[in-house]
């Protein structure tokens, strides 16, 4: 049986059946967000603002340059933030899930908007964190060969070396996007067989790998306007309170250091964008997968399970 479209849109349909639900996941979004924001520009604020820079101009001549040391510097300091911050991420979104997973599973005690902290949780922190483990591990795994590939062929040619080492990082993003999608059920699936399934999604995938991306690509585009729109009315928000002129990039604070970070306005956005848009994202984004896992459950073909049992 082919799996529909309608598990793209399972988040607007739990919030608009359970507007509430914002509330209470917003109080997850804001406290989450909001402390990887502040161990972000604590860690590697400096280091932020030069690689946005980079970023931002890298099609003009206004780009800055910087040397090797400054660059290993910079995309040290940044690593160092993002493992700091990884522990808070899948513990606010593993905390989400199970929420998403209970409303859309079936559960009907909405008491505290599906949030619990209990065995449910630390599973699924368990199965999110080996998951990306393994995606991390195979992306690095992919680049290291084509590296070292690259290292060998760079005495006959610098051009080839460069074009093989920038042509393993597409390869290892591709087969990491390729994994993640495959594994992309085991959350709800471990939620509901309460019981720890990193791989169990391969034969609920099977052969619906264009349906899912297709479903997967459509939520994050909807999720992509909605964050479109909602910026819209903060900084209107941010003009009305605080009488400040309209500019392109009033919802981006300065990411120097705390102090700058932290000015009325960009703490009247974040607290909006994290108390009320996240909470919303989070709904797209996580709930698609949960929705696909709940109409191909009980879907595998018989063979599979019967070429499983046999293995």
């Amino acid at each position: 049986m082919n799996l529909t479209f309608d598990f793209a849109f399972e988040g607007f349909r739990i919030i608009r059946e359970r507007p509430k639900l914002i509330a209470f996941w917003g109080a997850i979004t804001l406290f989450g967000y909001g402390v990887m924001s502040l161990i972000m520009v604590q860690v590697a604020g400096p280091e932020l603002v030069a690689f946005n820079t980079m970023v931002v101009n890298s099609s003009t001549m206004a780009a800055p340059k910087f040397d090797q040391a400054y660059m290993a510097q910079m995309t040290q300091q940044i690593l160092l933030a993002g493992v700091f911050c990884l522990p808070v991420y899948l513990l606010m979104t593993s905390v989400l899930v199970c929420a998403i997973c209970r409303v859309s599973l079936g559960e009907t005690n909405d008491r505290l908007g599906f949030l619990a902290f209990g065995v449910q949780e630390v599973r699924m922190i368990a199965v999110r964190a080996a998951t990306l483990a393994l995606l991390m591990g195979l992306f690095a795994g992919i680049c290291v060969v084509g590296g070292i590939i690259g290292l060998l062929a760079s005495g006959a040619s610098p051009q080839a070396a460069t074009g093989v080492q920038t042509l393993s990082v597409i390869v290892g993003f591709g087969t990491a996007a390729w994994l993640g999608l495959r594994l992309s059920l085991n959350g709800a699936q471990s939620f509901e067989t309460r019981r720890m399934d990193i791989l169990g999604s391969f034969a609920m995938t099977n052969e619906r790998f264009w349906s899912l991306f297709t479903g997967y690509a459509t939520a994050m585009a909807l999720a992509v306007v909605v964050r479109f729109l909602c910026d819209k009315i903060i900084e209107a928000v941010q003009v009305l309170s605080l009488g400040l002129k309209v500019t392109g990039d009033m919802i981006m604070p300065d990411l120097t250091n705390l102090t700058t970070f932290l000015t009325p306005a960009s703490v009247i956005a974040l607290v909006l964008t994290f108390a009320f848009v996240a909470p919303l994202m989070a709904a797209i984004q996580l709930g698609a997968p949960v929705a696909a896992y709940r109409a191909l459950r009980g879907k595998v073909k018989p063979q599979k399970v019967e070429e499983k049992a046999a293995g």
